[in-house]
């Protein structure tokens, strides 16, 4: 099911437009591991820094994966990233088969 016409365009650039940005807080979190952690080593207190920087890496982590688990398809309404308690960051909705680039292929 690829008909797109029956939801609003700017309604649904928009969802997708939010679940972009979720998905680069997503990557870029995990990104960020292991340059904070070759700099928390260079610290003169490395073994505190590195727990320190590994909890707030962990909590910015959960927040992402919390945040782009529960975004939602601008089209079925469905969670995007989510098959019942499957979590995969994919590029199509698991129900609607929406594509994350649907808006900009018109």
């Amino acid at each position: 099911m690829t008909d797109y016409e029956d939801t609003d365009p700017e309604e649904l650039r928009s969802g997708l437009k939010k679940i972009r940005k979720r998905r680069w807080f997503f990557w870029i979190t995990i990104m960020l591991y292991l340059p904070s952690m070759m700099l928390a080593m260079q610290a003169p207190q490395a073994g505190q820094a590195i727990v320190t920087v590994f909890i707030i890496w962990i909590l910015l982590l959960i927040v992402a994966v919390a945040l782009l688990a529960l975004v939602r398809c601008p089209q079925c309404g469905n969670c995007f990233h989510m098959n019942g308690y499957s979590f995969r960051p994919v590029r199509n909705c698991f129900h609607c088969r929406l594509h994350l680039t649907a808006d900009k292929q018109k």
